[in-house]
Formats: structure tokens, C-alpha cells, sequence
């Protein structure tokens, strides 16, 4: 199995950084001259005391002493550490020392500040002090570097603390924290309390490295002792080969997860959420899953298309363009093709593929959901994104060019189309990859639409200037959208003309599910229907479905064959007439009270801005008419309004097809304005308040309205006298009843209609009201009456916060508040004369002096969020972080016409300040409260340490509650404090217990929950097993407590525990809505926590009792039946994967077990999982290879046998391989190619399965990214396996460099500068002994680093000896290795200038040496077993599965596999102890130096460690290219990289 491994920095380098950051916070020079010593800052401590004391402080002796404590022991690290640090930047020690005393070196007028350094000093030296243990050892040379690595990162922690704390006393903010000065330091907000945790964490680790070490001494000395312990440590060997394996399979995905976070990278700084993506990526492929099987495949046999999709053939015109008219299934085809390429070209390595596909659908303009501002700047987007989930050089590189555009976060957003094509490279695919690119649904972008046309018109000029030879084009279009002349050469298709085959399988689909003409009596007619349809349509396919729709109606009606034909004839009429004639009909056979409600949810369908429910138009109909009807509305949908409305398959309800144009009208007259008979009332009203005036008159207005709506039964009435009016619905009109019923149902009290359309009538009310101020002109101008009404309404919303209060469960999630643009809507109306006109003259001089403020924005909401603010800051029932998000959106609002920043985000400080402003906050328990609001704000946005510090100050204020104290611990717990977390959560338990509180015990329960799970993180598994059990007594009825209890009993091999669970857990609970506890487990499994790892724990533990798997099964199938309910196809393909290993692995030992299993990965592979997203297809991936494994396993237990055995499984791999699966991937491929090549002894058929990969190998060596060439090269290797030529495949193995090589002694180092001559030869020893003196450098990769540093910095600058050659010169060690400011290294000799040129010559040569292996590890990666992960190395021999993919055993482990004792618990399909393995010897100096060169063996033969005997040496390129030519792969325009050939 192959990785890549990355290593922790050298800890000179960690000085050095330590160093620079001391000297930029500090402002002050850390390497003094001369360096502080221990008595220097005794002197100090004691006269920096002596001064507080004489001011009357009598507590300094104790101090004192823990601050000479820190020192002596410091001095103590500083002796173990200078064994290898002090000869490269000054002892360790000294370094401290220099920092303690300039922080000790307080000004005369900071002398307080030195109550703040007691209390450093009174906080480490407890946790210092276990380290003076090195004061009984006598010699620091035999400490392990374990040890000493921890002693220098405390060291470097103490010097960060002395420079954090140095700066806080600079700056001056100290001073404000007189009362708690001691306790200031480490509770501030600087960082110095998470560096001190640093040094508590890192004493933890010397003391259980301290342990391991005494413990080895014992077990040498004592051999009864380590007998006994090798005894018991037998039964934790499977345990830890288990854990092995899963680190295993977990490496393997290493790549793919580096790809992955370059890919969320990337789709973060484009600004391009999961969801949207999804849903884009949805539409891509949804038009062919919807489509008619076996329709939408006219295209594969055009000899236009063919071409144009043969990346090889250069002859071909790279622009496809699919040319047709509205509704004629351009996307259903474009779907199938963009299918079609994946399947030729989707690489199942991802690693450098030759050819990616990206595509984009536009969506139509009428979905609802669609408010993007600019489609083909997302577009480009999305298609980048695609790229970089296919190819992981792009990913990276796109990765970090965004990375990189950061600081400028308005290019994503303003950015021009051009310039996004350019920065996304779009357009510029390396090397001989070859880009299609595919664009669906342009015509969709209406060009009345602010800056659509333009936007259209720029996609095209950049598309036809992309397209070429490697960049292929495929563009849907109208006939009238594209100007002929700017086109580039192209194959152009209609449509029309290929379609009548499929629109006779449509009209064949329609007439087979509605039952219509299937007998065969009925055969006449139905042959007409189809020839008539087919030919009269035009490839129309709404035309078709009119028509249809129209024949079931007279069937169902049992009308005429003459009424069949009438249909017939019209169905050639155009689309408007095909409209207004079902308009016309359903107007005469509807009622005038069923008009008037369709022309009520016609309004919401057609001029909201999304798509609603039928609950929500159920809501509306009330809103309304103020009743329910008595059928539902489902059935009208279904059933007499469903020629004009349709219901989604996701619930919602949308317009049919191009049925708006018809339905939406004009107003061709001037609204009337007659005068109306006048009324007259009185209202008396005595002792009001303003507010509740106010509240009043609106209230009544809006009574008044629903009478003015006819709530009292006049349309009733009319409609006996027969009046109807007709289907149609005027835009303005529609947006103005959607504004009066959101001022209707804001004037009521939170009802079911509220929690159903609220949300949607806040959120859209701004869009709404700009509606109306652009479309209501001329004839459809709104009447003054009409403009007071919004007017009153919205001084009503924000005059003051009562609306807002009322009905703040359906306010949480709006955003207008933070939005100037549509606040300023807001204000638009309010500046209106006449929309205002009827308000007091108290309201005109708030609205003047709204208008008045320097930024009116703010003003206009400053009512609300007063009432915001309380809800904030002095109650508990509103959220916290929700209040306070309302109240930063406030504040950082920029005024009108300001200048547009960047968004900035208000912190909880300022916006608190704002709140006590308008807030009377006196009182010591409204304090309290305060503190512990702002405490949860804190938390809930992740600042812990300010949380903590609020909520300490509420405590600190006294008589805190149980919420004070319990959001301190979580606080505490999110800083990873969970001791303190837990003690004090143990306060909260005693107050809550002591409470009479109804939801006492599920508040209890939470806190065991809770304390629990800190207990877990604090590896005290004990305690943690007694809060679980709590809470699952407090909480019985809940699977929560019960899974968490499970994981701790897991996690910690409580075995017997464990399984008591898990037997009561399997047929336990509600399985059917996935609430029992092994439900629960499944969806744990999915998520991926500890995912394999306990799954298979489960299974093994449930699989040694009798029924319990069975039980397991029942239980998974529940789960899966969900799945399948809820349409989870991802979800559900893993289920059944898992589902099919359950039965393969643990199932009863029947005859059908292999065929329950393979049908469970059978479904799997059957379903339509997104293809699109790179990580989504893995459950079908380990479907397919366990399904050719179980064939190719059988297939070779036929050897020997029947020839016709070999034909049968033969026969099955093929069938399989041709099931339309998609791509295989290399896990499957491999058996079908090594069964062609082992079993049927056809090398041809199996390079024609592997050809594929054989090509992405070479693709990614002949690439300008050398960083995947050690993956292609073990790539190559593993085609070569399962195409049976070992002898290559060995060369492939043996050219990527392992990565991490040890170099004990630097030995590896001495291969590379293995020269032969002088001066280069003494160089090279002076060199390495140098960097043996820099420290402990294990690895190879470190030593060249370090001996690159010197020669280049110019620490390593020799001059001849004339007495001495330097081969036989006595190496010096540490006083030879200086710094830059010591001056180079010199002898006392003269030297001439030939002697000084030929050293300068040498070290030109040892460093061009270093640099060429530098370049070399560009193509490491590496190999390890798959069960014990022992890497590939000096020590290791592998051994490879010539069958099973990428599969590789120790020799341990391999020989437990031949003896049956191997579990692995991966979901790759496990290697039989019947299959063959090829040798991979441990490595040596001559393979290794042949890696490094380039070069490989060929020829000869293989002994038996797998060694190659006789044969000759050649360089990679040439094996390569012979290879090549063997294999028929075409040679890229670029070569593999040779740097490794001048390293001799």
C-alpha cells in the first residue's frame, strides 16, 4: 500500500522561531551581550520584591521562591537540552534567562505589574517542579530524545510566555484589573493562559516518556518480570493489529483526503456553498434520470458528435452546438451526452486524468429559487470546481492561487466574466489533458433581466475563443440566440430532426402508465395516436403532453373517437393557442368560487419568489378566505387545477410549462378610482399610551381591510347571481396581496398560518415592495388609497419592536435587517408623500428624524433593536448568538451612499456597548444576567477564553444560577479545560438537584451527557462510565446516552460491557425511524466516526452469539427501507455494501451466503448515485471489486478443471464489466485483467482492461507536477502486476524514493556525497559531521535540510589546509559550528587563491549534489502492510497480491493469512490465502542509489527474496520509452524529468 508522509520541523528551527517571535512582540533583542545568567535574575527577583515590600506587602518571600524554583530548574532543562542546541543559537538556558529578565526589568511606574508576574510564578512553578527530577541524574548523555525534545518545547513555551506577557505589560492594559491583578496574566486574553496549558500538556508527556523508559530498564534487568508481561500482552495483539489495519486503510486515503480539502478550499473562496453546488450538479443529471428509459440515445450513433467526443482525433471541430426550439428536450440530451463522456473518460485513479468533463445547466428563469445575480459568473464557478474534483494538480493549484487572492475577497464577487475564465483557468488545461466543457440551458437567461444579455454575450465571445483541440465545447441554444458569423467551425445538429423516435417512446411511456390503449382491440387507435403525434409535434414535447392529457380526459369521460381526433388534428396548433384553449376550458367547467381560489394560489405561484408547499398555499387560501375548503387541496391539484398547476416530486407546487406567459396580463386600463359612498364612526378612547394607539388603529385598518376583502360572504352572493371571473393573474396585483397579507398576518398573533408563510412574507417583503416600485407604472400605477396602505403597514413593522417580539420565532433567520440595499426599499416607501399621508404628525417628525441621521439606515431599525437588545441582554427565552447576529448586522450597516467596504464584523464588545446605551442595567442580578448572555454569545461563536472570563466575572458578582455556572463549564470545556469543566459542572448538578424545575430531568441528563464526555477527553474512563449510566437513568427513553455509553465501553475494550449493550441494543427501540441504538450505529458508521473501527467491533462481538447476526440484519434492513423512503440513494448504497460484508463475514455458513452478499452489492451498484461528486461513488467502488473478487476467486479454484468452468466465470467477469456500472475503478479492474492474464493466458485482452490506466500513468509522469510521479509510478507497477509482467513491475516498484528514511548516523547522506576524490571527500565528512553535531536528525530529509542551510547560509565556509589534506583531518564538533555573526570556519594555515577556487568548485558540487536528491523526493511515496502498516524500508520486505489491488502483506502477516489467522476490517475485498504475491526485498544502498539516479535493472532473473540476478542497468527514461512503445501508449508533448542522472 503506497502513502506519502510529511515531518514535524527540526527543533533548531523551532528555537529560532521562538527567538524571532520574542524579539517582534517584545520589541527587544533576546540574545543579549553578554546572556543573563541564573544569578542575574535571582537579583532581580529579590530586588523587584524588596521595592513592592517596602510599600507594605508582606507576602513576597513565597513568591519569591517559586520564582528561583522556576529558575534552578530551568537551569537544570538548560543542561539536558544544550547536549544539542547550545552550538547552533546559544544555550537554551541563557536564552530563557534573557527573557525572564526582561521581563523582570519592570519601569519604576509599572512597578504594580509585578503582583501579575507573582502570579505567573505562583502558576508554574507546581507544574516546573516535576521536572527536577534530572538534579539526581548525574549524566544527561543516555537520556532518550524523547525526552529531550519535550525538555525544549518547554523551554520554548517559557520563553513565548515571558514575550506574551511582556507585551501585555507594554501595552498597558493591565492596568484596568487592579482587583485581580495575580490572576491576570493567566486569564488574559493574549495567549500566555494557552501557552501555560502548553507546558502542562508537554510535563504530562515527559512523565508517561519518563515511565516508558524506566519501564524498559526493568524489563532488562528483570527477565521473570518481562516473561509475565509478554504473556499478557498476547491478548491485546489482535487488538492492535486491528487498529493497524484501519490506520491503514485510513493512509490510503491520505491523497484523496489532501484533494479534498483543496476542493472545499476552493469552493469557500469562490463563495460556493455545498447546497447550491449540489443542487447545480442535480440539474446536470436529473433531466436523463427522468426521461423515458431507452430514449435520448440518438446521438451516440451521429457520426458529428462521435468525432467531436474522440479526444484523439484532431480533425475534429472542438465546438458542438445542439440547435432547437423551446420545450424540444435540448437539456435531456445534453444530460445524456455529458453521461455519456463520463463514462468514456471518467479516470478512476483521479489523479491525472487525460480527459475532464464539466458541465452546467442553467436553470429557467421561472424556478423560484434562482436569485443569482450573475448565472455565468457562478457557472464558471462550478465548472472549476468540477475540474478540481477530477484532476488533484489543478486542485492544488487553483487551491492556492485562491489562497492567494484572500486579501482581495471582492474579486469572487466583482470580477468579470473574462477575468474569472483567466484566474480559474478555465481555458489552459496542461500538458495533453483535454477539457469538455458543456453548457445547457443559456437561452434560460432572459435578456429583459438587468445584465443577463450582456452576461450571455460575454460567456459566448470567451467560449469561442477557448475552443480548440484540447478545450471541446458542447453548447444547447435556440436558433435565434447564436449569431452564425461569430461562431468558430463547429458541428451543428438539430434537434428536431432526430426526435420523433423519441417522441414516440414518450407518448408509448404516457399511454402504458395511464392504461390507455393497451388492449388489443384498441391497437388501430393507438397506432394512429402515435403516427399523428409524432409527426405533428415538431419533437415538441409539451405539445405532445397537452395533447395527451386531453385524450386521457375524453377516455376517462368515455367520450367519442371524433373527440380523439379533433385532438389530433389541433395538436399542431402552437403553444399559446394549445393554452388558451385549456384555459377556456377550465373556466367553463370551474365555479366562480373555484376561480377566484385558483386565481389565489396562482398569484403565489407565479409572483413568489419561490416555490411553496401545499401546506403553505393551504395557509394562504385561509390568509384568504379565513376557512378551510372541505376537499383538499391535494386533490384539487391532482385532479381539476392540474392542466395549470403540477406537484414537484419534492412536495412543492410550480406553473406547467410556459403556462404563466398566458396566464400573467397586462392591466390595459387605468385602474378605477370612482368615488365611493362615505361612512362615518366615532372612536372614543381614553388613558392610551402612544404604543398602544398605535397597535390599535393598525389592528382596526387591518380588520377593516378583511372586511373591504369580502369576508363577509358578498362574493358569495355574486357568485349565486352567476358572475365569474376568469383565470389570469396581474403581476403588480399579485405582489400588492402578497405585501397586504403579510401586513395581515403580522397584525395577528403567532397562529399556524404564521409558522407555515411568516419566514417567507418577512424575508421576501423587501423584494416584494421593489417589485411593486418598478412594475407598478402606467396603467398598473398603485392608487393612493393602495400606497397608504404599505406605508401604514411598514411604519407599523418598525415604529417599534412589538411585531418583531410577537413573532420572533419566524424572525430568526431573516437578513434584511444587516441588508442596506433592502432596507433602503424600506425607506423608499416611507419617503413617499402620499404613502404617509395618513399618519399623525408625532410619526412624520420620527420619520424626519430617521431621514435626518447621519446614516438612516440604522435609525429606521434602532426601535426594533431596542427591543432586540433587552431580549439580548436581560432575558433568557430568545438565543443569545441569534439576538446578538440581529444586533452586529445593525451596527455594521453602512449608511446610504457609503463607501463600500469590505464586510466587517462588529465584535460583541462594541455592539454590547451600544446595548447598555439604550439599556438601564443597574441592578447586581441584571448584571449577572448580562455577563452570562454575553457569556453564551462568547461561546456560541467560539471564543472561549472571552466567554470565561464573562462568565467568572457573573460569578464573581455573586449568587450565580445554574445556567451561569453550566455555561462556564462548557466555555471551560471548549478551551479544553475539562478538569475545571467538570468541577464546575459538579456545582451545577447540586443546584439543579435542588430545584423544582419540570424538565429537571432532562436537564440533568444533558449534564451527565456532558460530563461524561469531558471525562472520555481526559482518558478517566472510570467516571466517565458512572455519568453515562446517569444519564441513560435520568433519560430512558432516549438512544443518545446509551450510544455514547457504548463508545466509551468500545473505546476503552470494556468487551463484556460493550456486548451487553449491543445484545440489548440489536431489535431494540423504534427501527423503523432509525431511533434504536444499533440504528444509531449505522448512522455513526456513515458519518465516519471511528467509523470501521466500531462497526466491525460491533459485528465481531455480535457475531459469537447465536441469532445476534441475524437480528443485526433484520435491523440494517429497517434502515435501508428508510433510505429507500427518503430517496437517500448515497445512504443507502453504503447500507447495502456494509449489508453484503455483514452477511459474507459473519453470516451463517449456508449455501446461499455468496449470493445473499452478492445480491446486497448487486443493488448497490444498481443505484443512481451522483456520479459528479468525487466522493460519493466509494461504496460502489467496493461494491464492484467484492464482485469480482468472489468471481475471480472462483474462477481459479476452476483451474485445472473443465475448460467450460473457465468459460462459465470467465463469462461472468465479462457480463459484469459490460452491466453498465459506470467506470470500473482499479480495484475491480484488476481481477478481470489478472484472470485474462493468469487464468486465460490472454495478455492482449488484459492490456485492452488496463490500457486505460497504462495511459493515466504515463499522463502523469509526461505532467508538469512532479509531486505525483512516485504515485504514477507505483500505478504503473500495479497494472503491470495484474497484466503479468513482473519483471517490469519490479522496475516500477523499485524508482519512487521512500520519503522518510532513516539515517541513523547519517548514513544515507554518506551515499549521496559518496565521492571518491579529493577535496569533495574530506568536504563531505566535515560536512556531515557537522550535521550530526546540529542534533537529533534522525531522517534523511532532515540532515540534507540542515547541511543545505549551512552551505548556503554560509556557516560552512573551509579553507585549505596546507599541512593537512581534509580527509585526514580530527573532526571537530560543537565549537566548529558556528552562526553567521561568529565569522566562517578558518585554519591557521595560508592558502593560495587555486586552492581557494577548487574548495568553492567542491562545495558547488555537494550542494548541487543535496539539491538534485531534493528534487529526487519530489517523487517519493511509499508502502506499507496493510494489516501492521510496517513500512516498505531497510528492514521491510513487502509482499505484493498480484491479484488484489494495491494490497501488500510484511512477512508476519502474510504468513497468518496462509494459516487463516488474519481478520482485516477494511471494505476492501479481502485476499484469499490461495492468491500469489510478488517479492519486494528490503531495500539497500544500491537500490536505493539506483531510485535516486533514475535508473533500473532489466533483464536477468529473480533469486528467491525476490532479488533481480545479471541483466543491465538503464536509465527510467529509456525503460520508459521502450515501455511505452510495448504498451501502444502515446507519447505526451512532454518527458518524464531525469534530474536524478548526474548523481553518480
Amino acid at each position: 500500500m503506497a502513502r506519502l508522509i510529511r515531518s514535524d520541523p527540526a527543533m533548531e528551527d523551532l528555537w529560532r522561531d521562538a527567538i524571532a517571535r520574542f524579539n517582534e512582540r517584545t520589541k527587544k533583542n533576546v540574545n543579549m551581550k553578554p546572556p543573563k545568567t541564573l544569578h542575574d535574575c535571582i537579583r532581580e527577583i529579590e530586588g523587584a520584591r524588596d521595592s513592592v515590600e517596602s510599600d507594605g506587602n508582606t507576602r513576597g518571600e513565597r513568591f519569591k521562591e517559586y520564582g528561583i524554583n522556576i529558575l534552578r530548574c530551568l537551569k537544570l532543562l538548560g543542561g539536558v537540552a544544550a547536549q544539542a542546541a547550545d552550538v547552533v543559537f546559544g544555550a537554551p538556558s541563557s536564552v530563557c534567562f534573557n527573557a525572564l529578565y526582561l521581563l523582570l526589568d519592570v519601569p519604576e511606574q509599572l512597578r504594580s505589574f509585578h503582583q501579575a508576574v507573582d502570579g505567573l510564578f505562583e502558576t508554574l512553578g507546581p507544574i516546573l517542579s516535576s521536572l527536577r527530577i534530572y538534579e539526581r541524574i548525574d549524566q544527561f548523555n543516555d537520556i532518550e530524545p524523547e525526552l529531550k525534545q519535550v525538555i525544549h518545547e518547554v523551554m520554548i513555551s517559557f520563553v513565548d510566555i515571558c514575550a506574551l506577557s511582556i507585551e501585555l505589560r507594554d501595552s498597558g492594559k493591565w492596568r484596568k484589573f487592579k482587583s485581580r491583578m495575580k490572576l491576570l496574566i493567566i486569564q488574559d486574553d493574549a495567549g500566555i493562559e494557552a501557552e501555560i496549558g502548553k507546558i502542562k500538556k508537554l510535563t504530562e508527556a515527559h512523565h508517561s516518556i519518563q515511565s516508558t523508559q524506566t519501564l524498559k530498564v526493568l524489563l532488562e534487568t528483570k527477565t521473570d518480570l518481562t516473561e509475565y508481561l509478554d504473556r499478557e500482552s498476547e491478548r491485546s495483539q489482535q487488538m492492535a493489529s486491528d487498529v493497524a489495519s484501519l490506520k491503514a486503510a485510513d493512509e490510503k486515503r491520505n491523497s484523496e483526503e489532501v484533494r479534498r480539502k483543496n476542493v472545499e478550499n476552493i469552493k469557500k473562496k469562490l463563495g460556493i456553498e455545498e447546497s447550491l453546488y449540489s443542487s447545480f450538479m442535480d440539474m446536470c443529471d436529473k433531466p436523463r434520470k427522468e426521461s423515458v428509459p431507452n430514449t435520448a440515445l440518438w446521438f451516440i450513433d451521429n457520426p458529428e458528435f462521435r468525432k467531436w467526443a474522440e479526444r484523439d482525433n484532431k480533425e475534429s471541430s472542438a465546438w458542438f452546438t445542439l440547435t432547437g426550439a423551446p420545450n424540444t428536450g435540448k437539456s435531456v440530451i445534453m444530460s445524456a451526452m455529458l453521461h455519456y463522456l463520463r463514462s468514456m473518460y471518467e479516470s478512476s485513479t483521479r489523479s491525472s486524468p487525460r480527459t475532464l468533463v464539466a458541465a452546467f445547466f442553467f436553470p429557467s428563469t421561472t424556478t423560484k429559487d434562482d436569485l443569482d445575480k450573475q448565472p455565468v459568473a457562478t457557472a464558471l464557478k462550478c465548472i472549476s470546481i468540477q475540474l478540481a474534483e477530477q484532476d488533484s494538480a489543478y486542485a492544488k493549484n487553483l487551491s492556492q492561487a485562491c489562497d492567494e487572492k484572500s486579501e482581495d475577497t471582492s474579486f469572487f464577487r466583482d470580477a468579470s466574466c473574462q477575468e474569472l475564465w483567466n484566474f480559474l483557468r478555465i481555458g489552459s488545461p496542461k500538458g495533453s489533458i483535454t477539457y469538455y466543457l458543456i453548457f445547457d440551458g443559456l437561452g434560460n437567461l432572459a435578456d429583459e433581466s438587468p445584465g443577463m444579455k450582456e452576461q450571455k454575450e460575454q460567456l459566448l465571445n470567451i467560449i469561442c475563443k477557448a475552443a480548440q483541440s484540447t478545450v471541446r465545447i458542447l453548447l444547447s441554444a435556440r436558433r435565434d440566440m447564436l449569431r452564425i458569423e461569430d461562431l468558430p467551425p463547429r458541428h451543428d445538429v438539430e434537434i428536431e430532426q432526430y426526435s420523433e423516435s423519441d417522441i414516440r417512446g414518450y407518448i408509448e411511456s404516457y399511454l402504458r402508465s395511464n392504461d390507455l390503449f393497451q388492449d388489443p382491440d384498441d391497437k388501430r387507435l393507438k397506432t394512429r395516436v402515435l403516427g399523428t403525434l409524432s409527426k405533428q409535434v415538431q419533437g415538441n414535447f409539451n405539445k405532445v403532453k397537452a395533447a395527451l392529457e386531453n385524450i386521457r380526459d375524453v377516455v376517462a369521460s368515455d367520450g367519442l373517437e371524433a373527440e380523439i381526433d379533433k385532438i389530433l388534428n389541433e395538436s399542431n396548433m402552437n403553444e399559446e393557442q394549445i393554452t388558451k384553449a385549456v384555459i377556456s376550458q377550465l373556466e367553463e367547467r370551474l365555479t366562480g368560487e373555484e376561480i377566484d381560489e385558483l386565481n389565489e394560489l396562482l398569484i403565489w405561484v407565479i409572483c413568489g419568489t419561490t416555490l411553496f408547499t401545499i401546506d403553505q398555499l393551504n395557509a394562504a387560501l385561509v390568509l384568504r378566505f379565513k376557512r378551510r375548503g372541505t376537499l383538499r387541496l391535494r386533490k384539487k391539484l391532482e385532479g381539476k387545477y392540474s392542466n395549470i398547476l403540477t406537484i414537484l416530486k419534492d412536495g412543492r407546487v410550480d406553473i406547467v410549462d410556459r403556462m404563466d406567459e398566458t396566464i400573467s396580463k397586462r392591466r390595459i386600463k387605468p385602474r378605477t378610482v370612482d368615488d365611493k359612498p362615505t361612512f362615518t364612526a366615532t372612536i372614543t378612547i381614553t388613558k392610551g399610551d402612544l404604543r398602544s394607539v398605535q397597535s390599535f388603529l393598525w389592528s382596526l385598518s387591518q380588520k377593516v381591510d378583511d372586511i373591504a376583502h369580502d369576508t363577509f360572504g358578498f362574493q358569495q352572493i355574486s357568485g349565486q347571481a352567476g358572475l365569474k371571473n376568469s383565470i389570469q393573474v396581474n403581476e403588480v396585483d399579485g405582489c400588492l396581496t402578497i405585501v397586504r397579507r403579510t401586513f395581515t398576518l403580522l397584525a395577528a398573533e403567532p397562529n399556524k398560518e404564521s409558522w407555515l408563510l411568516g419566514h417567507y412574507l418577512l424575508e421576501s417583503l423587501p423584494q416584494h415592495l421593489e417589485e411593486l416600485l418598478e412594475k407598478a407604472t402606467g396603467y398598473d400605477e398603485l392608487t393612493p388609497a393602495q400606497k397608504q396602505e404599505i406605508g401604514e403597514g411598514l411604519f407599523a413593522l418598525l415604529v417599534s419592536g412589538e411585531i418583531v417580539e410577537r413573532h420572533w420565532s419566524i424572525c430568526q433567520t431573516l437578513i434584511w435587517y444587516r441588508e442596506a440595499e433592502e432596507i433602503e426599499i424600506f425607506r423608499k416607501w416611507l419617503d413617499d408623500p402620499i404613502a404617509t399621508s395618513h399618519l399623525g404628525r408625532l410619526d412624520r417628525e420620527w420619520l424626519k428624524e430617521v431621514r435626518a441621521d447621519s446614516n438612516p439606515n440604522q435609525a429606521i431599525l434602532a426601535k426594533i433593536m431596542r427591543t432586540v437588545a433587552w431580549h439580548w441582554l436581560c432575558d433568557r427565552k430568545w438565543s443569545a448568538l441569534k439576538s446578538y447576529e440581529w444586533l452586529r448586522g445593525f451596527r455594521q450597516m453602512r449608511p446610504p451612499q457609503g463607501i463600500m467596504h469590505e464586510p466587517f464584523m462588529v465584535p460583541v464588545e462594541e455592539v454590547a456597548e451600544w446595548c447598555k446605551g439604550v439599556l438601564s442595567i443597574t441592578e447586581g442580578k441584571d448584571r449577572i444576567l448580562m455577563n452570562e448572555r454575553l457569556g453564551e454569545t462568547y461561546y456560541g461563536k467560539g471564543q472561549f477564553e472571552s466567554a470565561i472570563e464573562v462568565y467568572n466575572h457573573a460569578v464573581s458578582l455573586g449568587n450565580p444560577s445554574w445556567t451561569c455556572l453550566a455555561g462556564l463549564a462548557k466555555a471551560l470545556a471548549g478551551d479544553t479545560q475539562y478538569e475545571q469543566a467538570c468541577q464546575e459542572m459538579l456545582k451545577v448538578l447540586d443546584l439543579l438537584s435542588s430545584e423544582d424545575n419540570p424538565e429537571k430531568n432532562t436537564l440533568l441528563g444533558a449534564n451527565y451527557r456532558s460530563l461524561a464526555t469531558w471525562q472520555t477527553r481526559l482518558r478517566h474512563p472510570e467516571p466517565a462510565i458512572e455519568y453515562a449510566k446517569h444519564a441513560i437513568h435520568l433519560l430512558p427513553n432516549e438512544t443518545e446516552p446509551k450510544f455514547e455509553l457504548l463508545l466509551i465501553y468500545l473505546d476503552n475494550d470494556f468487551t463484556d460491557e460493550a456486548l451487553s449493550i449491543l445484545d440489548n441494543a440489536v431489535g431494540a427501540g423504534d427501527p423503523i425511524d432509525g431511533s434504536s441504538i444499533f440504528g444509531r450505529i449505522l448512522r455513526e458508521m456513515r458519518r465516519g466516526i471511528k467509523s470501521e473501527l466500531m462497526f466491525e467491533k460491533c459485528l465481531y462481538l455480535l457475531s459469537k452469539h447465536l441469532g445476534a447476526v441475524t437480528r443485526m440484519l433484520q435491523e440494517i434492513d429497517y434502515v435501508i427501507d428508510r433510505a429507500r423512503r427518503y430517496q437517500r440513494q448515497y445512504e443507502l448504497a453504503e447500507l447495502l455494501l456494509h449489508k453484503g460484508i455483514i452477511i459474507y463475514r459473519h453470516g451463517p455458513k449456508e449455501t446461499t451466503r455468496i449470493q445473499r452478499a452478492l445480491h446486497c452489492w448487486e443493488q448497490c451498484l444498481s443505484l443512481n448515485v451522483n456520479s459528479w461528486v468525487w466522493d460519493q461513488n466509494h461504496s460502489q467502488d467496493y461494491a464492484a471489486s467484492w464482485i469480482c473478487s468472489l468471481y475471480f476467486n472462483e474462477g481459479r479454484r476452476s483451474i485445472g478443471g473443465s475448460p467450460q468452468s473457465l468459460e462459465i466465470n470467465l463469462k461472468k467477469l465479462e457480463d459484469f464489466a459490460r452491466g453498465g456500472h459506470g467506470t470500473l475503478g482499479m480495484d475491480s479492474l484488476s481481477y478481470i485483467a489478472s484472470y485474462y492474464a493468469t487464468v486465460c493466458k490472454d495478455a492482449q485482452k488484459a492490456q485492452e482492461v488496463l490500457q486505460g490506466h497504462f495511459d493515466a500513468a504515463f499522463e502523469m509522469l509526461s505532467d508538469d507536477n512532479d509531486d505525483n510521479d512516485g504515485d504514477a509510478y507505483y500505478d504503473l507497477a500495479e497494472a503491470l502486476v495484474y497484466y503479468g509482467d513482473e519483471s517490469n513491475a519490479l522496475c516500477a516498484f523499485s524508482l519512487p524514493l521512500p520519503l522518510v528514511a532513516p539515517s541513523p548516523n547519517s548514513a544515507l547522506m554518506r551515499w549521496i556525497l559518496d565521492f571518491e576524490t579529493e577535496p569533495e571527500l574530506g568536504l563531505s565528512e566535515r560536512l556531515i559531521s557537522m550535521v550530526n553535531a546540529g542534533g537529533p536528525r534522525g531522517f534523511l530529509h532532515n540532515q540534507v535540510e540542515l547541511a543545505l542551510e549551512l552551505i548556503r547560509g554560509g556557516r560552512f565556509n573551509i579553507h585549505v589546509d596546507d599541512n593537512i589534506g581534509l580527509n585526514e583531518r580530527t573532526i571537530r564538533d560543537s565549537e566548529r559550528l558556528t552562526d553567521k555573526t561568529s565569522g566562517p570556519v578558518t585554519d591557521e594555515s595560508t592558502n593560495d587563491h587555486a586552492s581557494e577556487a577548487q574548495i568553492q568548485s567542491a562545495l558547488e558540487r555537494i550542494q548541487l549534489k543535496l539539491e538534485q536528491w531534493t528534487s529526487s523526493c519530489k517523487r517519493s511515496a511509499e508502502r506499507w502492510c496493510d494489516v501492521c502498516a510496517k513500512s516498505w524500508d531497510f528492514d521491510t520486505a513487502l509482499n505484493h497480491c498480484r491479484f488484489c489491488y494495491n494490497t501488500d502483506f510484511c512477512d508476519g502477516c502474510l504468513a497468518k493469512l496462509k494459516v487463516g489467522e488474519l481478520r482485516m476490517f477494511s471494505l476492501d475485498a479481502e485476499c484469499s490465502k490461495d492468491h500469489d504475491w510478488i517479492r519486494l526485498p528490503r531495500r539497500d544502498k544500491e537500490t536505493y542509489m539506483r531510485s535516486l539516479r533514475q535508473e533500473v535493472y532489466i533483464g536477468g532473473y529473480f533469486d528467491g527474496e525476490g532479488r533481480r540476478v545479471g541483466g543491465e542497468v538503464v536509465s527510467a527514461a529509456t525503460w520508459l520509452e521502450g515501455l511505452r512503445e510495448k504498451l501502444g501508449t502515446k507519447k505526451a508533448d512532454t518527458q518524464v524529468s531525469e534530474t536524478g542522472q548526474n548523481v553518480q
